[in-house]
C-alpha cells in the first residue's frame, strides 16, 4: 500500500491547495503589478501566491485599474467650458514661477559672492598666519 509521508515542502503544497483570496487582495495585487510597483514575480513572492494566479489577475483587473489610472489623469469634457480660466490660472501661474525664478537667482548670486569672499579670507589667512586651512584632497594619511 501507498502511503505519503509528510515532510515541511508536501504540508506546504497541501495547505496552498484551494485557498480563496478576498477580491480587495487580488485587485491590490494586480494594482501593484499594472502600476509597475512590484514585478509579477516579486508580487508573488511576498504575498506567497503562485504567480499564475497573480498573472490571472493582472490580466482580470488590469484593463479595469489603467481605466481608472486614466480618469484620474485625463481632464473630464467639462473642461473645455473652463478653458478661459484654465488660461487665467496659467497666466498666473507662470507669473508667479516667474517671481520665483528671480528670488533664486538673487539668492544663487549672493551665494556666489559669499563662497568668493570666503575663498579670499582663507587665502589671506594663509598667506598672512602660514597656515594650510584648505583640505588636499590628494593627501596621503600618514603610517603613524
Amino acid at each position: 500500500m501507498f502511503t505519503v509521508k509528510k515532510c515541511k515542502r508536501m504540508t506546504g503544497l497541501l495547505e496552498r491547495k484551494n485557498r480563496h483570496y478576498p477580491l480587495l487582495l487580488k485587485r491590490k495585487i494586480a494594482f501593484e503589478v499594472v502600476t509597475k510597483q512590484k514585478g509579477l514575480s516579486e508580487a508573488s513572492r511576498e504575498y506567497d501566491i503562485p504567480k499564475k494566479n497573480v498573472a490571472y489577475w493582472v490580466k482580470q483587473f488590469g484593463a479595469e485599474i489603467l481605466q481608472e489610472q486614466t480618469k484620474e489623469v485625463l481632464p473630464s469634457p467639462d473642461m473645455k467650458k473652463s478653458k478661459e480660466k484654465t488660461d487665467v490660472d496659467f497666466a498666473k501661474q507662470i507669473q508667479l514661477l516667474e517671481e520665483e525664478n528671480l528670488k533664486l537667482r538673487e539668492k544663487l548670486l549672493n551665494s556666489d559672492l559669499r563662497a568668493q569672499a570666503l575663498s579670499t579670507l582663507i587665502d589671506l589667512a594663509e598667506e598672512n598666519y602660514g597656515l594650510s586651512l584648505r583640505k588636499n584632497s590628494g593627501a596621503k594619511r600618514s603610517k603613524d
